[in-house]
């Protein structure tokens, strides 16, 4: 199906209130929603973590940018033992009765264990705190309980009056639908929050969204197929709240973080579909010209996703 039509359905839906909402509805009634969610963020949330080199027998905090449909994550860090976990996102979108039907999910034997083999706590201590996670009656007790902070809509002030520092800071596949104007003072702001000898991990996804899976992917373009246009007539189709997404490459990002003095100790890239070769002929100039340096085209190409593990020396 023609990426516009899945576009002009989203620029319709983006002018409304509950627009966002409905957009999701689609993911939400696919089979195994709620589980796929928790071993997706299960996977990534452990993953990241593992980067940190944190020991948790000391006070730790942590900060999640994007905190998305879903609190499995901070809750995840919570049984690790993190101390306190703040999330923030640009909307309110958790809902608890999700979560309800996804804690079931993560209160296994498998992901106790594994939790126990990263984190500071037994795997009988874990069950206990999950057996009380499982009694919170609603989203308040169960952020209460977890001492998780959730601040949604946010402003970077918002959270530096929350926590002056922290331990670690972290994002899942949600930079690419920030602004580079907001990027900067993001990126300005981790150099103050992020403690000294502390990591930063961010995975981030540089392909058109309108090749991923469901029922309106459009299979015949490249995945990098909105490399190819103006940023006039991409934001025309695609500059609205639930579509816009900054076309930038891990190449910007390198450069954001250097340019901050936030040194990446290591960049994973992936490319975990097939895609459409993209002649980088077809690479607009209003993409180049958001590189401060002019960037080597192929580049742009190279990566669909990226994971930078980023220290604050």
């Amino acid at each position: 199906m023609d990426w516009r039509i899945k576009a002009s359905i989203q620029k319709i839906l983006s002018s409304s209130r509950i627009g966002d909402k409905l957009n999701h509805i689609p993911a939400i009634l696919q089979k195994n929603y709620h589980e796929n969610v928790v071993k997706y963020q299960f996977h990534e949330c452990i993953r990241k973590f593992d980067y940190t080199q944190l020991d948790l027998n000391q006070k730790c905090t942590a900060l999640e940018i994007g905190t998305g449909y879903s609190v499995i994550s901070p809750v995840i860090l919570y049984l690790l033992g993190f101390d306190k976990i703040v999330t923030v996102d640009i909307d309110q979108d958790i809902k608890f009765e999700s979560f309800q039907k996804q804690i079931d999910y993560l209160n296994s034997k498998e992901y106790i264990q594994e939790i126990s083999n990263k984190g500071v706590f037994s795997p009988e201590t874990i069950k206990k705190k999950l057996d009380e996670i499982l009694k919170c009656a609603n989203l308040d007790e169960l952020l209460s309980f977890c001492n998780i902070k959730y601040i949604a809509p946010y402003t970077p002030k918002d959270i530096s009056a929350e926590e002056s520092t922290f331990d670690y800071i972290y994002s899942q596949v949600v930079f690419e639908h920030i602004p580079p104007e907001f990027l900067e003072i993001l990126f300005e702001n981790f150099k103050i929050w992020l403690k000294k000898g502390c990591y930063t991990v961010h995975t981030i996804n540089f392909v058109d969204h309108f090749t991923n899976p469901g029922f309106f992917q459009d299979q015949n373009i490249s995945a990098y197929n909105f490399l190819k246009f103006s940023d006039t007539y991409w934001g025309f189709w695609a500059g609205n709240s639930i579509a816009y997404t900054n076309r930038l490459s891990h190449i910007y990002y390198q450069d954001l973080f250097e340019s901050n003095n936030l040194y990446v100790t290591n960049f994973i890239g992936e490319n975990y579909k097939p895609s459409k070769h993209l002649e980088i002929t077809e690479i607009h100039n209003d993409v180049i010209r958001k590189y401060k340096s002019h960037p080597d085209l192929i580049e742009l190409t190279k990566y669909q996703r990226g994971t930078f593990v980023v220290k604050n020396n």
